[in-house]
């Protein structure tokens, strides 16, 4: 399934959105899609990024912390 918005290259957002891509890159390797997608609505990126390594590194467990990915997936009828 292909996006119904395409991906924003570094290229065609903006400098403050550049500035975020260029962190990504540098601490990943890469800017992921998801982010590429969310550059549509650039206020809401770099907000995202803040509250992001909560997310990753909360109070649950690795284990636990995926399954409720994968069941948030399966009750929202997502491919995971």
């Amino acid at each position: 399934m292909s996006p119904r918005l395409p991906y924003l290259e570094r290229e065609q957002v903006p400098p403050d959105v550049q500035a975020v891509y260029d962190r990504l890159k540098q601490a990943t390797g890469r800017v992921l899609n998801i982010f590429k997608l969310m550059a549509h609505h650039a206020r809401s990126l770099a907000p995202f990024l803040a509250w992001y390594p909560t997310l990753r590194e909360g109070a649950l467990d690795l284990g636990l912390r995926q399954l409720a990915y994968v069941r948030a997936s399966q009750l929202n009828r997502c491919r995971y």
